[in-house]
């Protein structure tokens, strides 16, 4: 029977939400499909490829804001595309880990062109714009794996959270800072994500601005 390369990716996304990435395998894959492993080769040469188009048919679907939009501006470009990019990893089981280390394919490359245009006409050299780029997608996806990683524990861990404020009593610097973290017995990630968001981004206004002081 032939099976069609987007039916395998589908199917392979919705074993993932299923199962784990840590399980997910191509022999169960093949049963889902109905098929013979080997005919999984016929599109994917191996595991790894599979893994790739996974992460790009995710990103299609839920990264709604890959691209600048006409107009916009590099600052509030970032803050929606990294928004966007988390969105899209915490839609997905095991999102993060998918798109960790897995290979762009030459449309995004495309993509990164543009991105890259929007920094260089605000003032950045092309490096600089990579590497903005680059760091963003990186604390975003080190972000999420670590909300990812949490949220999976919870679902493992019976031990009652609303001892963690007792927990800090000792530690009164912490104990104070924490508190507008917390809720329910852990920590506000959505918050905490804005936060490290801006810090981000007011760092890097402020090297473009430190620069253009100077010429």
């Amino acid at each position: 029977m032939a099976i069609d390369r987007d039916h395998i990716v589908d199917e392979a996304l919705s074993l993932l939400n299923e199962v784990g990435i840590d399980k997910l395998t191509t022999r169960k894959l093949a049963e889902r499909l109905g098929v013979a492993q080997p005919a999984l080769y016929w599109h994917f040469g191996n595991k790894s490829a599979l893994l790739d188009a996974m992460n790009s048919a995710m990103l299609a679907r839920y990264h709604t804001h890959r691209l600048p939009q006409p107009g916009e501006d590099w600052i509030a470009f970032t803050l929606a595309n990294a928004r966007s990019m988390r969105h899209t990893l915490l839609s997905v089981r095991d999102g993060a880990r998918l798109t960790a280390g897995t290979r762009p394919s030459t449309p995004d490359f495309a993509d990164t062109e543009q991105v890259l245009r929007l920094y260089v006409d605000a003032g950045f050299t092309a490096e600089e714009a990579l590497n903005i780029a680059l760091s963003m997608a990186r604390y975003v996806v080190g972000y999420v794996l670590e909300e990812q990683g949490e949220r999976a524990r919870n679902e493992q861990d019976t031990a009652d959270a609303s001892t963690f404020d007792e927990d800090l009593a000792e530690f009164p610097l912490l104990r104070r800072a924490a508190q507008s973290l917390l809720q329910t017995g852990t920590i506000n990630t959505e918050k905490a994500f804005e936060s490290g968001l801006r810090y981000f981004i007011d760092g890097i206004a402020q090297s473009l601005r430190a620069r253009t002081q100077q010429n």
